[in-house]
């Protein structure tokens, strides 16, 4: 937009904030964006003014001025612009424009945001010469759709999505921009400034046509339409007909003017992806798709599976990952942990679901649980220790003072510590002495006398040792940096002190299951359960027991645990991620799907979310799906080694070796010893006969993995195809030793001219 659009925008140079603005790049109906420039900290951010055409004006070079008449109005709605400011700077999610902050200065407010670099999804459709496949569209509403999501989930609506409000940035990660919060405090003003005008609260072809309603009803279905408008404008090469305009022509010729998606393609869209777009931009809210979440489970209701040949099939980088969770020290009092470290991951192999059997090792919950092998060993003696012989001597000269002179009795006072109480049989720890007055106050009873130290006694039972908190601590500290043997020994003095600590099981229980011994693991999540079944913080040993379950083959008590963690913290996004995981393992990869979406959702860079999602669209063969969302995981997570094998299998199911091979490259560059990689880049250049190549990859696989038969399979093949016949022979018999399934390594047998 020019500058001579914009009259009343801020000169260049002028200091908002601390922020030099550098120049307008936008206005609308009620306020004008600048790009800003901190000096000092060489920050760029995008200002919002809140400037309202029509009523505002400048009474000098920055301050705004308003008509007394309209004083009222601009104060409700100033009040409006910073309150939803607010709200906005609590979104964070990688696909959200990103709130900074809001300044209150000449006259008005200002909202302070990040600076994307980049061109709006207008801009880069116009400069396409063809239009753009659905494959290449996936990359970017795909991450819009997850930020819709989370934005409705937090009870906003942006009422503003259009092809110039998503920016893809120079990385190529799409960023939803200009929330429409000012249109809501434009729609406020309107119905209630003394002489109401329309400000532009909708956006031409963008749209519904109830969000220019005064009494239209604000809920996620505005959002769908506008969507679904604009993935529209980007298939059809422009938007939609206007939903006013649309209306007219309904009421006066008795006809929607609206042009089915299947006719104004450019491009070809399967039936049941144009279907889903036409329904989304229905006049009538109740015929739209209710949620952003069923939009896209329509979109994507559509067959684009390929056939595979089972005996070079492309190998999963990992069953679905999980996420152990630790309990940090600020927890020890307060909420249970979200924040999750993933154990690494291995191929799940468990046996059959087996009817529940307590183990016996389970220990009580009242007492402290300490595994052998983890204690310092107790040395026992016979006769009398020198402790022993301490304390007899200690009472005699007590009962000699009481038959004698009383100064003896503060000599052994001031020796050992203890207190002999005139009257009382029990030692406590030295007091500082009692006021005077106290002294010598009255015995009353018996009974009397024993109440404080009950009282005492249950205090201590009451509040955790501070001994055993600082304990505790040190355990989670020594857990985080990886010690997790010295961990198990400070977790088991913790619970000594204080029997009742549950984050110590939990703690301990993490560091078991990540020393591998995962009975100890179940035995200690178990007691965490017992001591507070019923309260937040057992969600999480309730969601570590079942990921134990799981690996145990019990899928049943894995989803009741998980369940269980579910309903005592029902934004447990990890948990969500596991249910997810058990579903996988059933092949219900729908389900699967659903429980992730809920998992992201609630947590947006859950980057093992987003692999796992990959994972199930992978199963489901849906590679282009799986591309987006391995992408998103290694936006978050870089050396996701994981995501950038999957995302290697997504390409090759595309028929991208070239990227395929970079993936798998780029992940053996973090993990020397990940199998599937070599398995999977050996296979492409067998498949392109650069036998040399494959060779190497199959050989490091057998290295790594003796027991992987498609790995010998693969070796064998390249020897076959190098004229090596004899190593040849030895690898595809061995392949066809550990899998008698392969029919290539048969095939291959019988052209060698040998039996397998």
């Amino acid at each position: 937009m020019r500058t001579t659009d914009m009259p009343f925008a801020l000169r260049a140079g002028t200091m908002i904030t601390g922020y030099e603005v550098v120049r307008p790049i936008g206005a609308g109906g009620f306020g004008i964006t600048y790009e800003g420039y901190n000096p000092i900290t060489e920050r760029r951010v995008a200002i919002k003014e809140f400037f309202p055409r029509g009523i505002a004006s400048r009474d000098d070079a920055t301050r705004i001025a308003y008509s007394k008449q309209d004083d009222e109005i601009v104060s409700w709605a100033l009040k409006r612009f910073a309150d939803s400011t607010n709200r906005l700077a609590k979104l964070k999610h990688p696909n959200i424009i990103e709130v900074l902050n809001y300044v209150a200065d000449n006259g008005t407010g200002y909202m302070v945001m990040e600076h994307v670099e980049g061109q709006t999804l207008e801009d880069w459709l116009k400069a396409r010469k063809t239009p753009p496949q659905l494959s290449e569209l996936g990359p970017i509403f795909d991450p819009i759709f997850d930020a819709l999501e989370y934005v409705h989930s937090n009870g906003l609506i942006h009422r503003d999505i259009a092809p110039d409000n998503i920016m893809i940035r120079a990385d190529g990660r799409p960023v939803l921009i200009d929330f429409g919060a000012l249109k809501i405090i434009a729609e406020h003003t309107r119905a209630h400034g003394p002489s109401p005008k329309s400000f532009g609260v909708v956006k031409a072809n963008y749209s519904p046509p109830e969000q220019g309603d005064d009494g239209g009803v604000v809920d996620p279905r505005m959002d769908v339409y506008s969507l679904a408008a604009t993935i529209y404008r980007a298939v059809a090469g422009k938007p939609p007909v206007d939903s006013d305009k649309r209306k007219t022509d309904t009421a006066l010729k008795g006809e929607d003017s609206y042009i089915p998606l299947a006719k104004a393609a450019q491009i070809a869209v399967p039936p049941e992806f144009a279907a889903a777009i036409d329904a989304a931009l229905s006049l009538r809210p109740k015929e739209r798709p209710a949620t952003i979440a069923e939009l896209r489970a329509r979109l994507a209701a559509r067959n684009t599976s390929t056939p595979s040949e089972p005996a070079t099939a492309v190998i999963s980088p990992v069953t679905p990952m999980d996420a152990t969770v630790a309990i940090p020290p600020a927890a020890l009092v307060q909420e249970p942990a979200t924040t999750a470290s993933a154990p690494a991951s291995t191929a799940y192999t468990g046996p059959e679901a087996k009817p529940y059997t307590p183990s016996s090792a389970a220990p009580d919950p009242g007492q402290s649980y300490s595994p052998p092998g983890n204690e310092t060993p107790t040395v026992r003696r016979s006769g009398m220790s020198v402790a022993n012989w301490i304390a007899v001597v200690l009472v005699l000269l007590g009962a000699l003072a009481v038959l004698l002179h009383r100064p003896i009795i503060n000599l052994v006072d001031r020796m050992s510590g203890f207190r002999f109480t005139m009257g009382q049989e029990e030692q406590q720890p030295q007091q500082k002495q009692q006021p005077k007055q106290q002294q010598q106050q009255p015995r009353r009873d018996a009974e009397d006398d024993r109440r404080p130290q009950r009282q005492q006694q249950q205090q201590q039972q009451q509040t955790p040792s501070n001994d055993a908190t600082a304990l505790l601590n040190r355990a989670n500290d020594l857990q985080r940096n990886g010690d997790n043997r010295q961990a198990v020994q400070v977790y088991t003095d913790a619970i000594r002190l204080d029997p009742t600590l549950v984050n110590a099981y939990t703690g301990r229980g993490l560091s078991y299951y990540r020393l591998g011994d995962g009975d100890r693991a179940f035995d200690d999540y178990s007691v965490a359960i017992r001591l507070e079944p019923n309260t937040m913080r057992a969600s999480v040993p309730y969601l570590n027991r079942a990921i134990v379950w799981r690996e145990r083959g019990n899928a049943d008590r894995a989803l009741e645990d998980i369940n269980n963690a579910l309903r005592l913290d029902p934004k447990f996004a990890l948990a969500f991620n596991t249910r997810a995981n058990l579903n996988y393992d059933r092949r219900d990869y729908d389900k699967a799907i659903a429980d992730y979406n809920q998992a992201i959702s609630l947590d947006p860079t859950y980057a093992t979310a987003y692999a796992n999602r990959a994972n199930a669209w992978l199963a489901k063969n849906e590679p282009q799906r799986a591309l987006e969302d391995y992408s998103v995981a290694l936006r978050l997570d870089p050396k996701n080694v994981n995501a950038l094998v999957g995302r290697g299998n997504a390409y090759d199911d595309l028929k991208d070796g070239d990227r395929a091979i970079k993936d798998y490259t780029e992940a053996l560059r973090y993990d020397r010893n990940h199998v599937n990689a070599y398995i999977n880049r050996g296979r492409i250049y067998l498949a392109r006969k650069d036998f040399i190549s494959a060779l190497s990859d199959y050989s490091d696989a057998v290295r790594l993995d003796p027991r992987r038969a498609l790995a010998h399979q693969g070796r064998g093949l390249a020897n076959e195809g190098l004229g090596r016949r004899d190593e040849a022979i030895k690898d595809l018999r061995e392949a066809l030793r550990l899998d008698s399934s392969l029919t290539r390594s048969r095939d291959a047998l019988q052209r060698l001219g040998v039996r397998p």
